[in-house]
This record gives C-alpha cells, sequence and structure tokens, in this order.
C-alpha cells in the first residue's frame, strides 16, 4: 500500500518528529513523506553542529539548528527547498529504485539529473540535492533535499565546508558546488515538483497511492517527539576535554576523533563524521572506549565490526598509525 504523507508545518523539530514516527508505524507500507522546513540548518547525527555551522550567525538572524536521525552531512533548509523521505519496510529498500522516483520526477521539467558520488543528484556536476538514509528497528527510509530556489547566499552564510571536501568536488566554494533547479527549468515550482514526485511515485512502483490521514493521538505523540528534537542535549555536544585529537577525510566522508588519555588507555573518546552508515560511527565510539592506547588492542576491537561496517577497521587503522610511538607519552 502506497500513501502521500505532507508535513503540516514549517516547524523542523515537528517535521523530523513526524519522519521519525512514520518509520516507527510502518506496518509494511510504502509512505512518500513531503516537507519543509524555514531558515534552519540540519546536521546529520554524528555532526557537531560547532563544526559544521556558523551557529551563532544563525541564530542571530533568527534561524535554527536541528539534528537528525540519519547520518551524511549539514544542509540549509528554507521555504525554496522542498524535502523528500521515502520510507518503507527494510528488506524492500532499493537505491537505485528509490532515485528512479526522484530522477524521473525532476526529467517531467527537461532536467537531465544524475546520481553523482556517494548520495548527491547533480546537474551538469552542480548538486540539487542530497540524500541520506535511515535503517531502524521498524523500517528505513531515504530522505534528502530538493533545491528549487534556495537562498544561495545562506546556504553559504551558515554552512561552514571544510577545503578538502570542497576540493573533492573540484570547486572553491560552497555556492559553486550547488544549483537550484529553477536555473534548469524557470517553471518549475515546489507544488509542480511535489505532483511530479507523487506522480512519479506511482508510475515506479506499480501503484496507486492515497493521501495520509493524521489522528490527533498521532500528532500528539510526534508532538512529544518534536519536544526531544529541540532540547539542548539532542541538538549540541557535551562538553569534553581532549587529549588528541586527530582529524581525516576518507572516501566514505570526514572524521574527527577527540581522545581522552590515560597511560596507554583511551579513558573516553567522541566522534564526529558525515559518515553515511551513523551507526558505524556510534558502534567505533565504542570500541575505542576503555581500550589500550597500543596498535594491537585497536586491531583487534576492528575485527569485531569488520563485516557489518567496513569503514571501522580503515578508521582504526588511521587511528593507530597517528598513535603509533606515542604509547609510552600518555
Amino acid at each position: 500500500m502506497l500513501s502521500f504523507a505532507e508535513g503540516q508545518t514549517f516547524d523542523p523539530y515537528f517535521n523530523l518528529a513526524m519522519e521519525k514516527w512514520l518509520c516507527d508505524h510502518l506496518e509494511g507500507q510504502l509512505i512518500l513523506y513531503l516537507w519543509q522546513n524555514e531558515h534552519t540548518v540540519v546536521i546529520g547525527k554524528n555532526q557537531n553542529p560547532l563544526k559544521e555551522c556558523r551557529l551563532a550567525a544563525l541564530r542571530q538572524d533568527g534561524g535554527l539548528l536541528a539534528r537528525r536521525c540519519s547520518g551524511g552531512g549539514a544542509v540549509y533548509h528554507d521555504l525554496g527547498n522542498l524535502n523528500f523521505t521515502i520510507l518503507m519496510p527494510s528488506d524492500q529498500f532499493d537505491l537505485h529504485k528509490q532515485c528512479s522516483v526522484l530522477l524521473q520526477a525532476v526529467r517531467q521539467f527537461g532536467i537531465n539529473a544524475q546520481f553523482s558520488g556517494r548520495n548527491d543528484l547533480t546537474v551538469e556536476g552542480r548538486k540539487f540535492s542530497g540524500n541520506a538514509f535511515y535503517h531502524g528497528p521498524y523500517g528505513s527510509f531515504h530522505h534528502g533535499t530538493l533545491l528549487v530556489d534556495t537562498d544561495g547566499e545562506k546556504v553559504g552564510r551558515y554552512l561552514r565546508v571544510s577545503q578538502a571536501k570542497l576540493k573533492g568536488n573540484g570547486v572553491d566554494s560552497l555556492r559553486r558546488r550547488i544549483i537550484n533547479l529553477k536555473e534548469c527549468a524557470p517553471d518549475i515550482t515546489i507544488d509542480k515538483l511535489k505532483t511530479a514526485l507523487r506522480e512519479a511515485m506511482q508510475q515506479v512502483y506499480g501503484q496507486p497511492g492515497t493521501p495520509w490521514s493524521w489522528t490527533e493521538q498521532q500528532l500528539t505523540e510526534i508532538r512529544q517527539l518534536a519536544n526531544e528534537y529541540q532540547s539542548e542535549a539532542w541538538l549540541l555536544p557535551d562538553k569534553f576535554q581532549a587529549d588528541l585529537c586527530l582529524e581525516k577525510r576518507f572516501g566514505w566522508g570526514e572524521i574527527q576523533v577527540q581522545l581522552q588519555l590515560q597511560p596507554q588507555r583511551i579513558t573516553a573518546c567522541r566522534l564526529y563524521s558525515d559518515a553515511m552508515d551513523e551507526v558505524a560511527i556510534s558502534t567505533l565510539q565504542q570500541l575505542l572506549q576503555d581500550c589500550p592506547l597500543i596498535p594491537e588492542a585497536l586491531h583487534s576491537r576492528a575485527l569485531k565490526a569488520a563485516a557489518e561496517h567496513p569503514l571501522i577497521p580503515e578508521c582504526i587503522a588511521w587511528i593507530s598509525q597517528e598513535i603509533e610511538g606515542q604509547e609510552s607519552t600518555w
């Protein structure tokens, strides 16, 4: 059964809570959820907002910070952007099929869009959609942005993007990396794109869609969940004094590792990353906790998660190399 849900507000906390509620109550359904946030920076689950955005400037200008439950990087949302979420049972997650919905919808406007890199949709090498993925106990979803007529000046004003990431994409500024669909198809609007997405969803999945109807009880539960998404505990990192801080960009994304150390042992750590596999980052953080500060011990722990999360052994090999020869100094 295919259902179409739509956001009830431009409040990012309520909209993200609605998305999570839908995923937790799928019951075998397929859902296309369309929504918009106003003047908001949304960061990935494992990102440090103080590193990823100019938080003081954002809040001074009346903007909001939100954190989603999926991995990936930071994005800016305004009413020139349309967010989509395709939700399904986890055994039906099919990246190619989901991307086909997005590409087919955009191509209705004569735009020759392509899937590029690890999670982007592009036109002539410029990004108009960043995608991320979530796999939970009750279902999965694929969500992302669709830049129709977003304020590029504000994107550049609020988001911090590392030079390594820009260089990897062959540009020297974030504004040169992104493109609005309206630049390619002047007649496109948010409402027209919504219609195209619903049509493409029905065509790709071969079934008719029906509107999702909300009950007051469901909306009450979503409001309660929205309070958690709005809490400082969810949005901001706790205070952490690191003895050693390491940073690196891999093919799968960037990572910052903060370690608290005692003689020959990692006593605590914090990891921040835009990796798409958000579970791998939390698993890696757990593996590093209370680990002897020697390469052999780190490699032993990496083997425990290598099969499920291939990025973990790669990351631990790098950490081992960085700390090699420093064991005796802690």
